[in-house]
């Protein structure tokens, strides 16, 4: 958290609720955030007017009219709250500060007024996250450094021949595979446990043992995953806890619950490192074939 549908979210308020208000004033109360920024004064901010939003991957771009855009990555804990002047709010990413909570709370780091009044607050509970104001012709190499793969949803989501490739080298568990941002971009740690659910595939299942039947179900699955995570503005987890919509997330978070598809019961355990959820009764480990040569 937050992951791809939780940045989109933040793109389209942004895109709702900014693009063409002004800023006025910047407050920020911890620097650091702006420790590897091209331009290390976000005061270069105030006159400017939003134009729009981008996203790439889980990086956040937002634009300004003055040639300057703001590159944003919430990493595990950031936060974005738009509060209008009549009170009404837009969140999206961490649930904390809480939503329904007083603002800025003591996690909310950097502030953005605008000429109606308006406010965006940036939070970050744990301080991963970072921030790089730069002239926007920058902007392509700064993304392009990063070296993202395909999407996994949208106009340039990643084909299943794309995938395929890519999984073929690697015997590493798909679980850690479909994380590789080099490999699909977008992609966390919720998603890639709700996709792999979806096309009942264990999670340590080495990567290149998967056969091309099972990669265009994961690929479609993974699109589905993101999409479902989009429409409803982002899983809600709390404390490690699911709060599902819909039946979703279906397995990510709800560790002893009965999975919503066989009734079977949804274990967690560990995959490179990250908390890893699934039912094992649907998603069993398929052992590789091998080729076997008699004399």
């Amino acid at each position: 958290m937050p992951e791809l549908p939780e940045v989109e979210t933040a793109r389209r308020i942004i895109e709702r609720e900014l693009t063409g208000r002004r800023v006025v004033a910047v407050d920020l109360r911890l620097p650091k955030l702006f420790r590897d920024s091209e331009i290390r004064d976000p005061g270069m901010l105030i006159g400017q007017t939003v134009v729009c939003a981008r996203r790439r991957a889980k990086v956040l771009a937002i634009d300004f009219d003055g040639e300057l855009s703001l590159l944003v990555h919430f990493k595990l804990a950031g936060q974005l709250a738009v509060i209008r002047p009549d009170g009404a709010r837009s969140i999206a990413g961490h649930p904390v500060p809480k939503p329904d909570g007083p603002y800025p709370h003591k996690s909310t780091h950097f502030d953005l007024r605008f000429d109606d009044g308006t406010i965006a607050h940036f939070s970050d509970i744990r301080q991963f996250g970072w921030y790089r104001l730069m002239p926007a012709s920058q902007v392509q190499p700064a993304i392009d450094a990063f070296k993202f793969g395909p999407e996994g949803t949208g106009r340039d989501a990643i084909t299943s021949t794309q995938l395929f490739a890519a999984l073929q080298r690697r015997s590493i568990p798909i679980k850690q595979a479909i994380l590789d941002q080099t490999i699909v971009a977008g992609v966390g740690n919720i998603y890639a446990d709700e996709a792999l659910f979806q096309a009942r595939i264990h999670p340590q299942q080495p990567a290149n043992s998967l056969s091309r039947a099972l990669v265009s179900r994961l690929r479609d699955a993974i699109e589905w995953a993101l999409d479902m995570g989009i429409a409803q503005g982002g899983a809600k987890i709390i404390h490690q806890r699911a709060y599902p919509q819909n039946d979703f997330p279906a397995v990510h978070g709800r560790e002893g619950e009965p999975c919503i598809r066989c009734g079977g019961t949804v274990r967690k355990i560990t995959v490179a490192t990250r908390g890893t959820y699934f039912c094992p009764a649907c998603q069993r480990l398929r052992k590789p074939k091998t080729n076997v040569t008699t004399v």
